[in-house]
């Protein structure tokens, strides 16, 4: 439902933003205008925020042109240009399978997500000095070879820095080239790119979501906004795949309260497909990304602690016959991928070929590497029992399913989300 202010509440919202001397004249009965141009810029804001870039392109040109406060204008063209970014955009959008949403708090949400237990380290700490509520930790795992981390420059401003270790020592910090005159958060390499959020490139306002791809070089190519749904006029941030290759994730508080995020699960796409879209409201269901009713299908209400099993064998047990499942289903993956990516091969342009099949080769290569760490996986599973057999240790195997379900992303039926616990400071 289209949710643009009317102009009869103008003056009740002037009244409560008014300086103390119209206030004076408030209680003495004299009406408060404001200027036409700020009516129209509220109503601008109102269908930018609901999705009509149109309606609120047209809304922000007139209150450009009504405006003769200098600032003001500038701040109407920033606006006008983002919404003109995002009726752009919103021409074609993609329409993920979504699994599950569930809200948290924004001050610790990234700790639900399906990584490495310890991985997320409080700032404020060496990599970033001032804590932030857009930024209050920094993925840092253990045994990491490169670090991406934001961090404010002299200016404030939170760009993305890199370094890596050479030797066993780490490298001068490098800040990012499409660092943007304003902040950038939640940088993440997933499945070979680089994600991170941004409300200072091209995007619609907020934090909108940018992907990089990795060059030949080993650098990274230029930033490009994810589109819809995954960006939208609201805060969009800390987006990853899943490292079992089953989902991608991110969060956005475009749904729900100021202090809150919800995390969207949705299913891994191999090739994504961006298709028309037909009308605002299809835009704006497309962007609410809500899961299934059937609930037998997905859970996403729950929101559980990390599974701490009663008994350390068990739980020693689950975390390997866990990677066993991990690296089954990583590997099934792929195969689905290469044979998703050969259909596509056989039935591409010539001139698209020798791209896909540069992605299969990639593809293929990964296979080997996966295979022999199941091998071992395996092997370290099958000695981990002999080990209990041969000290009177019996394993409750029941318990073993539960404990791995919840250490591995998703069930065949449903979604638990897990809580992971914090890293120590990095000193």
């Amino acid at each position: 439902m289209r949710i643009a202010i009317r102009k009869e509440v103008y003056v009740a919202v002037a009244l409560l933003i008014a300086t103390p001397s119209l206030n004076a004249q408030r209680y003495q009965g004299v009406p408060l205008p404001i200027p036409e141009y700020e009516a129209l810029m509220m109503d601008g804001e109102a269908y930018h925020a609901d999705y009509d870039f149109a309606a609120a392109v047209k809304a922000y040109e007139e209150a450009y042109y009504k405006c003769d406060d200098l600032a003001r204008r500038a701040e109407i063209e920033k606006r006008l240009s983002q919404s003109r970014n995002g009726q752009a955009m919103a021409k074609y959008c993609q329409r993920p399978k979504v699994v599950a949403r569930k809200n948290f708090s924004r001050k610790d949400f990234f700790l639900y997500y399906p990584l490495a237990d310890r991985g997320w380290r409080p700032s404020p700490n060496r990599l970033d000095t001032l804590a932030s509520p857009d930024a209050p930790a920094v993925w840092f795992p253990r045994g990491s070879t490169e670090a991406y981390w934001s961090m404010q420059d002299a200016q404030g401003i939170r760009n993305i820095y890199y370094a890596r270790d050479i030797g066993g020592r780490w490298s001068s910090p490098y800040r990012m080239p499409f660092s943007s005159s304003e902040d950038e958060i939640y940088p993440m390499v997933s499945g070979g790119k680089l994600y991170f959020a941004s409300r200072g490139l091209y995007g619609m306002g907020g934090y909108d979501l940018y992907v990089c791809e990795r060059r030949p070089d080993g650098r990274w190519g230029e930033p490009k906004n994810m589109g819809f749904p995954y960006s939208s006029p609201h805060d969009d941030f800390l987006f990853i795949n899943s490292p079992d290759g089953r989902y991608s994730i991110f969060a956005s508080n475009r749904n729900c309260a100021a202090d809150s995020v919800s995390i969207y699960v949705l299913e891994y796409e191999v090739v994504p497909v961006s298709t028309p879209v037909s009308s605002v409201e299809d835009l704006q269901k497309v962007c609410r990304l809500d899961p299934p009713r059937d609930l037998k299908k997905v859970d996403n209400k729950s929101a559980m602690s990390a599974s701490k099993a009663t008994d350390p064998n068990t739980a020693l047990y689950a975390r390997k016959a866990a990677e066993v499942r991990r690296l089954r289903e990583e590997i099934s993956r792929v195969n689905r991928e290469l044979q998703t990516l050969r259909s596509f091969y056989n039935n591409a342009a010539p001139s698209q070929k020798e791209e896909m099949a540069d992605k299969i080769r990639k593809k293929e290569a990964r296979l080997p590497g996966l295979q022999s760490q199941l091998v071992a996986a395996n092997k370290d599973l099958q000695k981990t029992e002999m080990d209990f057999l041969l000290h009177g240790v019996l394993i409750d195997r029941s318990r073993v399913e539960a404990e791995s379900d919840n250490e591995v992303v998703g069930a065949e039926s449903s979604y638990t989300f897990t809580k992971r616990s914090y890293g120590s400071s990095i000193f």
